[in-house]
């Protein structure tokens, strides 16, 4: 399948209303359906997830569609029935063009580069959908990222703030990449040997170690980042909850000589932790996980206010306990399963 690239007119280009987002939209949608409602279909105005760091993925392409003055990679468009162009892939990224345009945003968005196919074979529109948003190329891993990110900021001298732009996100994730690769770099590279197996994917405990409560506790207890860098080699410690429980086991004086001896479970291990009865001992793994489903449910809205302004409370640390060993657990039972069939 070959096209032809160019640039089409923002108007010559309809919306694809069988887009899996968008038909998923319009199925349930009753009345005229029209370019307010397919903003809400592409979650164009909606938040995706991130929005605890206050800038939403279309928010970020949008910032860099216009940090860039345009898209990097063009739509994909293919004729229909009717001799318009439909667009098969980029319905996101033509929607952001025509609100540039409409709300006379500052740039060239009247047209648009575009992949333009005549005709396109039996289900080339599917394969093409399919390429590129469930077997497309694979993105960078964070490590790699960080990397890059730093080598703009510091080697070609990229001012943070443009950085910040040309990413499309938040200041704060991009400073917090940056920082974690140095340290990284500064205090985890050098403990290896030349040859040496350097398993990148530490890197997510080194952002982990940004939060000011994980390096106020370290330095507090008379360490320092190098002995951090060494516990996660030895893997004293694992997995990211782990690294929040720090300021915890580092306070504890005998906590911490069993975590310096053993490993931070061992450590947690040995704080008190509350009786929770032979009951619940005997109980099933299915009565506790409905028992834990219907708590959770009608936790009251003064108990979730408090634990917010109490991050350091016991409960906290014994639900993102309980998350981290669920989560595992179903990695498990899943990798069983994929094994079987």
């Amino acid at each position: 399948m070959f096209g032809v690239q160019q640039h089409l007119s923002i108007f010559e280009v309809e919306l694809d209303r069988n887009n899996p987002r968008i038909r998923r939209f319009i199925e349930g949608f009753e009345g005229e359906l029209t370019d307010a409602n397919i903003q809400l279909a592409l979650d164009i105005g909606g938040d995706d997830g991130d929005g605890s760091k206050g800038v939403t993925t279309a928010d970020k392409l949008r910032n860099s569609i216009l940090a860039n003055g345009g898209i990097m990679q063009p739509i994909i468009v293919c004729r229909n029935d009717a001799g318009k162009y439909l667009c098969v892939e980029g319905n996101t990224r033509l929607f952001i063009y025509r609100q540039f345009h409409e709300n006379g945003v500052a740039g060239h968005w009247s047209t648009i580069p575009a992949i333009v196919h005549e005709t396109l074979p039996g289900d080339g529109i599917d394969a093409i959908r399919l390429q590129a948003h469930l077997v497309g190329p694979r993105a960078w891993d964070a490590y790699s990222k960080a990397k890059y990110q730093w080598e703009l900021h510091f080697k070609h001298l990229m001012p943070l703030d443009r950085l910040v732009d040309l990413c499309g996100g938040d200041r704060r994730d991009v400073q917090k990449s940056i920082n974690a690769y140095a340290d990284m770099e500064n205090h985890f590279r050098k403990l290896h040997q030349p040859g040496e197996y350097y398993n990148t994917q530490r890197y997510s405990g080194f952002v982990e170690l940004q939060n000011s409560k994980v390096k106020t506790a370290i330095f507090r207890a008379g360490f320092s980042l190098d002995d951090f860098a060494i516990w996660l080699k030895e893997k004293k410690i694992e997995g990211l909850i782990a690294i929040r429980q720090l300021p915890l086991v580092l306070g504890d004086k005998a906590a911490r000589a069993i975590f310096l001896k053993k490993d931070i479970k061992a450590a947690l291990d040995a704080i008190e932790r509350p009786d929770i009865g032979a009951d619940l001992r005997e109980a099933s793994l299915s009565q506790l996980a409905r028992a834990i489903t219907e708590k959770a449910e009608k936790i009251p809205l003064s108990e979730i206010l408090r634990l917010r302004q109490n991050p350091d409370d016991d409960a906290i640390r014994y639900l993102l306990d309980a998350l981290d060993a669920l989560q595992n657990l179903a990695t498990e039972l899943q990798q069983r399963r994929d094994d079987v069939g």
